[in-house]
């Protein structure tokens, strides 16, 4: 049974093999900035099935106007289950309904987030970094 953990402590490598088994591009090869990464989010949600970590969601929020979602990755052996789906409902439900969440979505996966509630923004820039 899968199972949806709040703030549970994941390593770097944990985190890196996440990241590398879904198929989501980061930059794995730089464990250090993965640590950090992990170590400045202040929102992390992690699925298991029973000690494998399988999915992540990790993010940053002042959990009171806006969280903004950097990682929603399940291993490709489980997507298409509904964890991505569950992990964003747990975040919903953690950050209540007066709380905006926004994310960039792989070109892959603009046609999944209308379906869990999310609605396309035009309004929207960003600055690229160097990878």
């Amino acid at each position: 049974m899968i199972k949806i953990a709040t703030n549970h402590a994941i390593t770097a490598d944990q985190f890196i093999h996440v990241l590398t088994a879904s198929g989501i591009n980061r930059p794995t090869e730089d464990r250090g900035r993965m640590q950090r990464m992990l170590n400045n989010a202040n929102v992390l949600l992690t699925a298991w099935d029973d000690e494998q970590l399988i999915g992540v969601l990790r993010g940053v929020s002042d959990r009171s106007y806006c969280t903004f979602v950097s990682e929603l990755a399940v291993t490709k052996d489980y997507q298409h289950q509904g964890i991505a789906t569950k992990l964003l409902l747990q975040l919903r439900t953690m950050q209540g309904p007066n709380v905006s969440i926004m994310l960039l979505s792989a070109p892959s996966a603009m046609t999944f987030y209308p379906k869990v509630g999310f609605e396309p923004v035009p309004t929207g820039f960003k600055v690229q970094r160097r990878y």
